[in-house]
């Protein structure tokens, strides 16, 4: 039984400069394991301790994303792969899906494939649905609750916009989670050490038999810009009494109640 985790390496925090050419400029900013990526795999280690399965995290980006691999190992994957390619620097979700499902078919007997709903960067919640199609199989989106994961059927609650729907799958099945699915774990300092020092297989375009015309772009990016500063907020001064009287009042002013 074999799962793979599909990671991405975001920056930690929003405030990023757009470059003249319309890129993302993370210069000076952490990069951490997207949000919805650590759901992710928490619940493929849930599978694989359930059904004596493995995990395998992949990964595509460049080399400083074998950080957020090694988190993964040390939160106790056993495997992980990145793919890194020039062709790949602005690579669009449809083609990266296209790559990563290339990777999945490489691996063996891969029976479940855990994404985030969405990379906090981008935010398209493109990737999962795509690499299902990619795949030919079937996709399990926006799950925020698992019933049931067996090595051969998955039931899980999916959050829609103004439903809640349960649904039973075969696997394989593609599965992005949304936040709160789990508790995901903290590496433990000795796993982190142990970790830290491995080697993480690096896979080409041509390792997985791709070349750069597989990987042309669909989209392009007419225009970038940054979100909107916040605006500042108000202090209400005064006893008690006042401070509650006059926070209602803005409330009602402002139809929240």
């Amino acid at each position: 039984m074999h799962a793979v985790v599909c990671v991405k390496q975001v920056p930690e925090q929003n405030s990023v400069k757009i470059t003249a050419d319309k890129q993302i400029n993370t210069d000076g900013i952490n990069p951490i394991i997207n949000l919805f990526d650590e759901y992710a795999i928490e619940e493929a280690l849930q599978w694989a301790e359930k059904n004596d399965g493995q995990v395998t995290v992949i990964s595509l980006g460049s080399d400083d994303a074998t950080d957020s691999l090694k988190k993964a190992l040390a939160m106790g994957a056993n495997e992980a792969v990145l793919i890194n390619d020039p062709a790949l620097e602005h690579v669009d979700s449809q083609s990266a899906a296209k790559v990563v499902a290339a990777a999945i078919k490489k691996l063996d007997n891969v029976n479940i494939v855990f994404c985030g709903k969405q990379s906090t960067d981008d935010e398209t919640g493109q990737f999962g649905p795509a690499l299902a199609r990619f795949l030919g199989w079937s996709q399990l989106t926006y799950v925020f609750k698992v019933h049931e994961l067996t090595e051969s059927s998955i039931v899980v609650d999916r959050a829609l916009e103004d439903t809640l729907e349960t649904v039973e799958a075969s696997l394989p099945v593609v599965v992005t989670a949304v936040k709160d699915l789990n508790e995901p774990r903290y590496p433990s300092l000795l796993k982190i050490r142990k970790v830290s020092k491995q080697p993480i297989p690096t896979w080409s375009l041509g390792d997985l038999g791709l070349g750069g015309s597989d990987v042309a772009g669909n989209v392009q990016v007419a225009d970038r810009v940054p979100p909107p500063a916040r605006p500042s907020g108000e202090m209400i001064s005064g006893n008690v009494q006042t401070q509650v009287s006059s926070l209602v009042q803005k409330l009602v002013e402002n139809q929240i109640l």
